[in-house]
C-alpha cells in the first residue's frame, strides 16, 4: 500500500517532532511538510497537498478551525485530525460539523495517534475516550433538567434577565434564581456565556 501524505502543523516544536517521529515508526504514512503557524500550514498543503493533516487547534496566524474551514472549500479531499488540549464536547462538534475527520487529545497524543490515523485512512471519524466522555456527560447532564429549568435556560441563551425571565414565565423572581442556581449547579456553567454555548450545542435555541 502506497504511504499516506501527512502535514503536520503545530507550533509547539517538541509536539512536532515528536509526531514526525512517530510516523517514522509507523510505516504507511510519510511526514511531508511541517509547519508552525496557520498561514504556513494553507501554504504548505497548496504546494503538496497532503492525504492527512495534523492540525494543531491553537496556532499563530490562523486557529485550527479556521484553516479547516478555509481547507474543506478548497481542498476537500484532505483528510483533517485536529490535535487540543481540550476536551470540550462542543468544540470537537464543530470541528466534525466542518468535516474534520479526527479529534485528538495532546495528553494522549503518543499513544492515539495510531489508532487515529489508522481509524482516518479507513475513512471512520476518530475522537479521543476523554472527549468522547465529556461529550456523554453534558447529555447526561441535559436530560436531567426539568422543563421548567429548560426554559429558564432557553430565556438566559437569549439574553433575558431574571425580571423579563419572570415574566415571560409567570412566575417569580426567586423562582427564576432558584432554577439559575440549579443549572449551575447540575451542568457546572458559572457564567451566561457558558449555558448560552450549551444551550445553543443542544438544540434548546435557534
Amino acid at each position: 500500500m502506497q504511504a499516506m501524505r501527512v502535514i503536520v502543523a503545530d507550533d509547539q516544536i517538541l509536539i512536532r517532532a515528536g509526531i514526525v517521529a512517530i510516523l517514522n515508526d509507523l510505516g504507511g504514512f510519510e511526514c511531508i511538510a511541517a509547519v508552525d503557524d496557520g498561514p504556513r500550514c494553507l501554504m504548505a498543503c497548496a504546494a503538496t497537498p497532503p492525504d492527512i493533516l495534523l492540525l494543531d487547534l491553537n496556532m499563530p496566524g490562523a486557529n485550527g478551525l479556521d484553516v479547516a474551514r478555509t481547507l474543506r472549500q478548497i481542498q476537500p479531499h484532505i483528510k483533517i485530525v485536529i490535535l487540543t488540549s481540550s476536551t470540550d464536547a462542543d468544540l470537537a462538534k464543530r470541528a466534525i460539523d466542518l468535516g474534520v475527520s479526527g479529534f485528538v487529545s495532546k495528553d494522549f497524543v503518543l499513544a492515539e495517534l495510531a489508532m487515529a490515523l489508522h481509524c482516518v485512512r479507513e475513512g471512520r471519524v476518530y475522537l479521543s475516550p476523554d472527549i468522547a466522555l465529556s461529550a456523554v456527560k453534558e447529555k447526561d447532564a441535559s436530560d436531567r433538567l426539568t422543563p421548567r429549568q429548560i426554559d429558564v435556560l432557553r430565556c438566559i441563551a437569549k439574553g433575558l434577565s431574571n425580571k423579563e425571565i419572570a415574566r415571560d414565565l409567570s412566575v417569580s423572581i426567586k423562582t427564576v434564581e432558584y432554577h439559575r442556581a440549579e443549572l449551575i449547579q447540575r451542568l457546572d456553567l458559572h457564567d451566561v456565556a457558558s449555558l448560552t454555548r450549551f444551550a445553543l450545542s443542544h438544540g434548546l435555541v435557534d
